[in-house]
């Protein structure tokens, strides 16, 4: 037995013993861990062990909607295997598919359609997965990819949130000119075929397809993507830097290719030289995802602080801020923020919630 297969059956031992309603400090079941691992093997074993994956620890959040806020699409499918509440939410309202149409998992988000998680959802912030595909997105060729998906299901287009706008409203205020044709409908752009492919995962049958369509960016991403969800990262990175040489929008999937292959540094760095060019605020928006998640909250703050000197009645991104300042235990500060929140939009309870809940345990 190797030493990593020793570790592996190690893990496996002490999880037989361990009590179903075992959580660490932060409510957080064995499950939970495996699945922010994105660790297959170790998820399939809680699993099978009977850790559920509807578990939430103390920030609202399970090991279901964990797996697609990170895009784990192998981890998100195998919990589907046994049944998750498709319906249940995190502590912004949202289901498994707002993170994940955000956050541009599109392999993510197909599963949710499939498996039944209700399209027209309305989170705590008044956002559909669409209005969150078109607000947090950047009108690239993934976003694009996301909303087809979604009106495919059915999703209303004319769902308005808090501000009375709906995903026409901000497409046009965006300059999003390709998704506010698709939002038009009806669109075709000769790459249907492909996509049926790839929804339905025959991979090659796709490249076959693609090969002869007309070179151009567009079909740099599709091969990219395709070669991405093959996981034969190292193609999937030559389509993508030619695609770089182009349009800035690919560095955006360098950097979520990059985190894939485990090298964060790498993926901040291609995040970093897309808001250098172009001092895109999608790009710096998603950068302080990756800080998040890496942990690096003053940089995440940082990186926020920036983008609410120019958008500073975005709560979304006091709210993010607000964790970021709990996290590293300047309970004080979270609370502050979260009040400004409260004031921006002061019919919405998640603000002093969250206050209620810092409050009560300083």
């Amino acid at each position: 037995m190797t030493a990593n297969n020793h570790k592996i059956q190690e893990a496996l031992n002490i999880l037989k013993k361990t009590p179903l309603d075992s959580i660490d400090e932060h409510g957080q079941s064995p499950l939970m861990h495996a699945v922010q691992k994105n660790d297959l093997l170790l998820t399939a074993a809680c699993l099978n062990a009977g850790f559920s994956p509807n578990q939430k620890n103390r920030d609202q959040l399970s090991p279901f909607i964990a797996a697609a806020a990170n895009g784990f699409s192998d981890v998100f499918q195998l919990l589907l295997a046994y049944q998750p509440q498709v319906t249940q939410t995190n502590q912004f309202g949202g289901t498994a598919l707002l993170p994940s149409s955000e956050k541009g998992y599109l392999k993510v988000v197909q599963a949710a359609i499939r498996a039944g998680v209700p399209v027209d959802h309305v989170n705590r912030l008044g956002w559909t997965a669409l209005l969150e595909a078109v607000i947090l997105g950047d009108g690239g060729f993934l976003y694009q990819e996301i909303i087809l998906e979604l009106l495919r299901a059915q999703a209303d287009v004319t769902i308005a949130d808090f501000s009375g706008k709906n995903a026409l409203d901000y497409a046009e205020e965006l300059h999003q000119t390709k998704v506010l044709a698709i939002l038009k409908k009806p669109y075709s752009d000769g790459y249907a075929d492909v996509r049926a492919l790839l929804r339905a995962e025959k991979y090659f049958e796709a490249l076959k397809q693609i090969a002869p369509l007309p070179d151009d960016t567009q079909k740099l991403f599709f091969l990219g993507y395709t070669f991405e969800m093959i996981k034969d990262y190292s193609a999937s990175a030559f389509y993508y830097s030619e695609g770089l040489a182009l349009d800035r929008q690919f560095a955006f999937y360098l950097a979520n290719l990059e985190n894939k292959r485990d090298n964060p540094e790498k993926a901040l760095d291609y995040l970093d030289g897309g808001v250098r060019s172009t001092n895109s605020e999608f790009l710096r928006y998603h950068k302080t995802n990756f800080l998040r998640k890496l942990g690096r909250h003053e940089e995440a703050i940082e990186e926020t602080d920036q983008l609410l000197d120019e958008l500073p009645n975005r709560v979304d991104y006091l709210f993010h801020k607000a964790n970021s300042l709990k996290s590293l235990g300047n309970t004080a500060a979270a609370i502050e923020v979260l009040s400004q929140a409260k004031v921006i939009m002061p019919q919405n309870p998640l603000f002093e919630e969250q206050m209620n809940r810092l409050m009560s345990k300083k």
